[in-house]
């Protein structure tokens, strides 16, 4: 009997690890601002942005594993972005809104689509 209750648990632990491994496949890509953060100020006319992408490879090589960041700040024309920060120019003094979008190296949303948005203000001065 001895033998039969290890072999339980043996099998046991296989399961609990292949499901935590596939919740951790399912989770699929992420993306978080890290700045500016939402609410803030920023001094001068130069925004720059700084992401945490997790899940893919920003990249403008089309692979399965990589993606873009579209860019959006308040109506201007949305922006492709390759990597973790983006810096913008010239940025009006004022308030602002800045949404972020991954997008598929095709150009497809994900599904559910991965968004994020932050609202700045823009106090001119000092670059």
């Amino acid at each position: 009997m001895r033998h039969f209750t290890d072999y339980r648990a043996l099998l046991l632990i296989i399961a609990i690890c292949a499901t935590s491994l596939a919740l951790a496949q399912d989770q699929g890509p992420s993306l978080q601002i890290l700045s500016p953060e939402d609410g803030t100020t920023v001094q001068g006319t130069s925004v720059e942005l700084r992401m945490q992408v997790r899940g893919v490879e920003l990249s403008p090589r089309r692979s399965s594993n990589s993606a873009y960041a579209l860019l959006r700040l308040d109506a201007a024309p949305p922006l492709k972005a390759y990597a973790n920060t983006f810096t913008f120019q010239d940025v009006a003094a004022g308030n602002h809104i800045l949404r972020v979008e991954l997008r598929r190296s095709d150009g497809s949303a994900f599904q559910p689509p991965i968004r994020t948005q932050v609202r700045f203000a823009v106090r001119a001065g000092q670059d």
